[in-house]
């Protein structure tokens, strides 16, 4: 009799703590807009004009935004473009542009398309990527991790007293933990006056280090060329170095005076 008291407690306890659980999580999201309706055969609900979405660390600006499900459904924003906008736990920012995105609440699973710009920056230095397909998932914990395609895409990022480093790649993808963006297939990267080709390059976030890696046999194939303006003191300092005319005259010229 006791044991089955205190199995009744125990589960009763794990029932108390997963619905806090819950609770906590729902009360981390918060929906406004100016107009809604609410199809309740389908349970759907429309938002519209001036949607603003917040979930844990990000928050979503929409011209519309339809939610399916319960608590924890399915949202899809529109606009021109949708805006999100999402703080890790070092501070670090992640903006999102997109025409159309799709955000499952209970995954964290985010996914858009069209023309998609993705600005991260630490408040130093910015890191712009371009493309038209994005899957990413955000977490309190983990970051915001992403693959983007495109065709291609783009890549750059500007530091303090740098030249601006500029690539294309298939792919661009990040697991959002360690500050690394992975550049994926036929990179293709300037920076000043100075050309890089390789199958894959690392950009690591927290050393300001771009690296080429190696492929799955071990060896990758880099090329690079380096350009520098043409240098003109050697030139003048020659031209300077010849002695004129009149000086070697001169000494002749007394001579035969002399004489």
């Amino acid at each position: 009799m006791k044991s089955r008291l205190l199995m009744c407690a125990l589960s009763l306890s794990s029932l108390l703590t997963m619905s806090f659980v819950q609770a906590a999580t729902l009360e981390k999201s918060r929906l406004r807009s100016d107009k809604s309706n609410l199809d309740v055969q389908n349970n759907i609900i429309v938002y519209r004009d001036n949607v603003i979405y917040e979930h844990g660390n990000m928050t979503i600006h929409a011209d519309s935004l339809t939610k399916q499900g319960e608590n924890a459904g399915t949202i899809t924003a529109l606009g021109n473009p949708v805006k999100i906008h999402y703080v890790d736990v070092t501070g670090e920012t992640t903006d999102i542009d997109a025409p159309k995105i799709v955000y499952r609440q209970q995954t964290g699973e985010l996914s858009a398309s069209g023309d998609i710009k993705i600005v991260q920056s630490s408040g130093i230095d910015a890191l712009t990527l371009l493309g038209q397909q994005l899957t990413a998932n955000q977490g309190v914990t983990e970051g915001f991790g992403f693959v983007l395609s495109g065709n291609p895409t783009e890549f750059r990022l500007e530091q303090p007293s740098q030249p601006a480093i500029f690539a294309t790649a298939d792919q661009l993808r990040s697991n959002g933990k360690d500050k690394q963006t992975e550049l994926v297939g036929n990179v293709k990267l300037q920076q000043g006056d100075s050309n890089m080709k390789a199958a894959f390059l690392t950009y690591d976030g927290a050393s300001k280090v771009i690296s080429a890696g190696k492929n799955d046999s071990g060896e990758q194939r880099v090329e690079t060329e380096f350009f520098w303006a043409q240098d003109n003191t050697t030139e003048q300092t020659s031209d300077d170095s010849e002695p004129s005319n009149e000086t070697e005259t001169e000494p002749e010229q007394s001579q035969q005076e002399k004489q």
